[in-house]
């Protein structure tokens, strides 16, 4: 009963977190990339310290709250789309012994979420953006080289999580 009591209260703590993260990625447009990144990492730190199941509910809560609470919802669509859920792909995908298959699936989910924000776009979910087809061609190319970047940047931020904070307990 008591480690059902932490998770419930870390994860808790860490939705409650990710919302303040995305409402500072809202009100502040020079943060807004960085703060909807780190609020991601919350997702991770739900991942290693309480499990699949907590991290899925940290998205999912911290999802919905954002959706209802952010003023500007582009962020929590950032989130969403992106940054929030990527953790626990990450983390399973990770249990693949073949290193060629874990990236191609990282990769693979990658596209299907910056093909679903295309369509979105294409559908008038989202308007204000013109963009031709190569600049489109570019937006998949940046990304998936900016996506390589952040998986092996976000590997080194949550080994150093693991290592000064979740062993040390």
């Amino acid at each position: 009963m008591r480690a059902k009591t932490r998770n419930i209260s870390i994860t808790s703590l860490l939705i409650a977190l990710t919302v303040v993260l995305l409402y500072i990625a809202s009100i502040i447009p020079s943060a807004r990339i960085a703060a909807v990144a780190v609020a991601g990492l919350m997702t991770a730190a739900a991942v290693i310290e309480c499990g699949i199941l907590s991290a899925v509910a940290c998205f999912a809560c911290s999802s919905i709250l954002a959706m209802l609470l952010l003023p500007l919802k582009s962020v929590a669509l950032l989130y969403i789309l992106f940054f929030g859920y990527y953790p626990i792909i990450k983390s399973l995908t990770e249990r693949v012994d073949k290193r060629v298959l874990e990236w191609a699936i990282k990769i693979a989910v990658f596209n299907a979420s910056l093909t679903l924000v295309y369509f979105l776009w294409k559908s008038g979910f989202m308007t204000g953006i013109d963009l031709e087809a190569w600049m489109i061609s570019l937006l998949y190319a940046a990304g998936n080289l900016i996506f390589v970047l952040y998986d092996i940047a976000f590997s080194a931020l949550a080994g150093q999580y693991t290592e000064r904070i979740h062993k040390k307990r």
